[in-house]
């Protein structure tokens, strides 16, 4: 089983979930409705269009938009404002798997957010505890956020 949060399969399932009315794009007010949905809808509808630079993506173009927003926070850029932009993404999404703010990331906070994300057969199914076991280097029993930024940045 592959122990990364979120896979390619992963992201081909939540385009599905997110495409509500199956027409094979993903729109901008889908789209937001995720990222509300993982408490991180900070942009308008036109900013996101402005970021994405149409009004719906494909399944590849969702991909690569994914692709793209994780390469840049793995440091593809070599600048120091970039590294605290990354740095605050970073933050941002451990904020969203840190479900009760408390600094760690539990298997149940795991499993809240693969519900929130469309994924509850898989959150049922998958050994959260485990997910966080391959990552939990200083064997607490959670996910912190150097830990958390570790495997974002080496995965």
């Amino acid at each position: 089983m592959d122990c990364s949060f979120i896979t390619t399969n992963d992201l081909r399932r939540m385009f599905k979930t997110l495409d509500k009315n199956q027409d094979g794009l993903v729109t901008l007010d889908e789209l937001l409705w995720i990222l509300d949905k993982l408490g991180s809808a900070e942009h308008t509808p036109d900013e996101l269009e402005l970021i994405v630079g149409k009004q719906s993506l494909d399944l590849d173009e969702f991909l690569r938009f994914y692709y793209d927003a994780v390469l840049d926070s793995k440091g593809s850029k070599k600048n120091i404002d970039v590294v605290a932009d990354n740095d605050e993404a970073i933050a941002r999404a451990f904020n969203v798997f840190d479900v009760n703010g408390d600094g760690y990331i539990s298997a149940e906070e795991l499993r809240d957010v693969l519900e929130r994300l469309g994924f509850e057969e898989e959150a049922k199914a998958w050994d959260c505890g485990r997910m966080i076991r391959v990552h939990d280097k200083n064997l607490d029993g959670f996910v912190d956020f150097e830990e958390f930024k570790n495997m974002i940045l080496h995965v």
